[in-house]
């Protein structure tokens, strides 16, 4: 037995019914879109070795600019170094044969005779003329005594002047000593030769001369990289051009100067010179003054010596951007020239599945032979479809009809058995449409409640003639039998699969809201709506009938009768709902329809059923 209907009406079985997720099934899988798929097509294969040969030529790129870099700083360092060690290691050499020539040529043994003699005198002005450059140059015994050309009034430059003569002495090697002129503290040099002369003395030659780095030095406000420092062995800074105090001693404490210090060879090496809370990344190259035993550092900042690298990166993913958009710009052209049609086509067939059969893919415009050929057979299919639609439609129509008209024979037929009931069917199936309605049910559902208001009294075919057709008032015996027609008809339409959803109403219309109705004595919501709604369509119809038991009585009196048995044996919102369609006019009109129905019924055939061609 089906179970009652509850508002709105709905079975498992409904389209509109709500299932569960297991009922529902698993979601569809994501499907990717053809103009997304082309579009991936199209770009992928041009756009993915495009940026692998670019990350390719950035980095091969990158690294051989880095070489050259660092080449060109090596070679500046280099040339630097090399420049200053010919430079020294050609002054020292020219004033030890200038000395050799002094002590070993025939003369007084004494050295400071010797150095006062006129062709000595002679030869060091000759030297000292040769030689412009040299800021002092002096002969010198080991007293000091001797001549000198060219002075110095700068206290520290004598005092350098008088630490390398003593060192020379010393250790009778030649000595070399930093000096920086007071003229913008231009680097210089003390050379100081020691030459071994007759009778166990010492002939010393010194000269002060300029360090050729070239230009001139000016001070800067700001750090700047491309600088040049001179330190000693010990790591100590001799000479920088023109860097601030903090840079100087930044340079002096990084770990640059201390593996020279540690082991004084020649190194090209990026490092992070740390100045205060500032890091700067550096290129730098330490190059030994092998003369000397000094180390020249050459360093620029990695921002400035890679300046040409990050320019090279740039312009390389700059193009690579250009490409790609370009690229993009094609991509997307091309996917949508091509898959345009096939979506002209996917809409159409949307439009079409969603029952849009008049729907056409159009032809012009297409590109391709084939998109332009598979349009046309569909277009051929969908007009096939559309006409065997419409077949099915009309021959669904007929079918319709002849259910409709044979369920209201049956009603019919059955309503004959009393002939004071005469279209009571009818007139009660439009007033329950009616009142459906103004409870503003779906009209799927209005429909449904319209077929089982047709059939709610089917069941009386079961009753017998003498008790439908009694004159006056029926015994205990005869109620009872009476009451049995909405199980009757229940059971009668159970078997029949189409009308199934019409039991409630056929069984249960009888039944009171305050459970005192039969035949299951069902109270309140228990009782479904499309029961509720025929039992006030049904009551209304009895009372405005004539019966063999009573006269017709008129409208107004019968909703009065409804409204006094409101809240016992109607639903208030069904009766609310059936009074709004009275005030409204419905109920009127729907009994003229279905009396004028009644009477076609019986003298119309039953429709034949159309099937399509």
């Amino acid at each position: 037995m089906s179970t009652p209907v509850a508002q709105p009406v709905q079975r498992p079985n409904d389209p509109g019914s709500t299932l569960g997720p297991s009922a529902r099934g698993a979601p569809p899988p994501r499907r990717v879109k053809l103009q997304q798929l082309l579009f991936l097509l199209l770009l992928l294969p041009g756009i993915l070795p495009m940026l692998f040969s670019s990350y390719h030529l950035i980095e091969t790129n990158r690294e051989t600019l880095k070489t050259q870099e660092t080449e060109l700083l090596t070679q500046s360092a280099q040339g630097f170094v090399a420049q200053i060690s010919e430079n020294l290691s050609t002054r020292r050499i020219e004033m030890q044969q200038l000395g050799r020539g002094i002590v070993e040529a025939p003369g007084p043994e004494s050295l400071e005779e010797r150095l006062r003699s006129e062709w000595v005198l002679r030869l060091l002005r000759g030297f000292a003329e040769d030689h412009p450059d040299l800021l002092v140059f002096a002969a010198l015994s080991p007293q000091r005594a001797g001549p000198r050309s060219g002075t110095t009034q700068a206290p520290q430059i004598q005092r350098i002047l008088n630490e390398s003569f003593d060192s020379a002495l010393r250790s009778g090697e030649t000595s070399y000593r930093f000096a920086a002129l007071d003229t913008g503290q231009e680097p210089a040099v003390v050379i100081t030769v020691p030459i071994p002369a007759p009778a166990g003395e010492t002939l010393v030659l010194q000269a002060l001369m300029p360090l050729a780095f070239g230009g001139g030095v000016a001070e800067r406000e700001t750090f700047e990289p491309d600088d040049f420092f001179l330190i000693d062995s010990d790591g100590h800074l001799l000479w920088s051009a023109g860097s601030q105090p903090q840079i100087e001693r930044a340079l002096l404490e990084s770990d640059l100067v201390r593996d020279f210090v540690g082991m004084p060879f020649s190194i090209t090496r990026e490092y992070d010179l740390r100045v205060g809370d500032e890091v700067f990344p550096t290129l730098a190259r330490v190059v030994e003054v092998a003369e000397t035993q000094w180390g020249l550092v050459a360093h620029k900042s990695s921002e400035v010596a890679f300046q040409q690298v990050r320019r090279m990166v740039f312009d390389t993913v700059l193009s690579s951007v250009l490409a790609v958009m370009l690229a993009l710009f094609f991509a997307i052209a091309a996917t949508r020239w091509f898959s345009r049609p096939i979506q002209r086509l996917a809409e159409t067939s949307h439009e079409i599945a969603a029952g849009k059969f008049d729907r056409r893919v159009p032809v012009d415009g297409l590109m391709t032979a084939e998109i332009a050929d598979m349009a046309k057979d569909f277009n051929r299919m969908s007009a096939y479809v559309e006409r065997y639609i419409e077949q099915l439609r009309k021959a669904a129509e007929a079918n319709r009809a002849l259910f409709v008209s044979s369920i209201r024979a049956f009603a019919a037929a059955i309503d004959a058995k009393d002939p004071y009931t005469r279209g009571h069917s009818e007139r009660v199936a439009a007033y329950s449409r009616s009142i459906a309605k103004y409870l503003g049910l779906p009209k799927d559902v209005q429909e449904r409640i319209w077929l089982a208001g047709v059939l709610h009294d089917v069941g009386k075919i079961g009753v017998q003639d003498r008790v439908l057709q009694k004159q006056g008032v029926l015994t205990p015996e005869e109620f009872e039998q009476m009451k049995l027609h909405p199980v009757i008809g229940a059971d009668i339409i159970e078997p029949i699969a189409a009308l199934r959803e019409m039991i409630p109403g056929i069984r249960w219309h009888h039944e009171a809201w305050n459970g005192t109705g039969y035949p299951d004595r069902l109270e309140g919501e228990k009782i479904p709506l499309m029961a509720r709604i025929i039992g006030v369509a049904d009551t209304f119809d009895a009372i405005t009938t004539n019966r063999p038991y009573q006269t017709a009585s008129s409208p107004e009196y019968a909703i009065e009768t409804i409204k006094k048995l409101t809240g016992t044996k109607f639903d208030a919102k069904v009766v609310t709902a059936f009074l709004l369609a009275w005030e409204a006019g419905h109920l009127q009109l729907d009994r003229q329809r279905a009396e004028q129905r009644s009477q076609q019924l019986a003298a119309a055939p039953a429709p034949a059923l159309a099937a399509p061609s």
